[in-house]
């Protein structure tokens, strides 16, 4: 199937992605940056949001984690540019899941936590694959950065790059 993503119009080739930040250092942002423009050159142009504070809403006190669905929708309530991405460490879960390391909705944004992930190797996989889901990709079955990962050895098992499936449809955006 073939998504095109709302924000890519005929005369755009590109669409702007601004990544915001919670206790994260300067150089894991930038090496975040650097593997999501390696990974979508030529179609994604990253912008720095800044250091954004968490909201005590999404805070669940029982399970000592925080909501992502709630974090994401305040994140697309704010946002300035066509899409966002959050980067925060702190540990996050959705309904009928114990945790999540990301959450997004499909052309609009994405939170991801970095509080599970054990290197810095990993974050980049993960954001990655949460920038995947806001460009159109769904979860897939080949070794891709696309596999759906439940748990740290899942995360650490996949690809940090998109398989050649992913990147045709990646590819195909820009061509619309």
């Amino acid at each position: 199937m073939n998504i095109c993503p709302r924000f890519l119009t005929p005369d755009s080739k590109h669409f702007d992605c601004e990544i915001f930040c919670l206790q994260t250092s300067n150089k894991e942002i930038q090496l975040i940056q650097r593997a999501l423009a390696t990974t979508y050159e030529n179609i994604l142009n990253v912008i720095m949001g800044g250091e954004l504070e968490l909201i005590k809403e999404a805070y669940n006190s029982q399970r000592n984690q925080y909501n992502a669905d709630i974090l994401l929708r305040y994140l697309l309530e704010i946002k300035k540019k066509d899409t966002a991405l959050w980067v925060i460490k702190k540990d996050l879960y959705c309904n009928g899941m114990n945790f999540v390391f990301g959450y997004a909705i499909y052309h609009r944004g994405a939170v991801l936590s970095t509080y599970r992930l054990s290197s810095q190797k990993l974050i980049e996989k993960e954001a990655i694959h949460e920038v995947g889901h806001i460009m159109g990709l769904r979860h897939c079955r080949n070794h891709c950065v696309m596999q759906f990962s439940n748990s740290l050895w899942e995360a650490k098992m996949k690809s940090s790059s998109l398989c050649e499936n992913c990147k045709r449809k990646i590819m195909s955006f820009s061509n619309h």
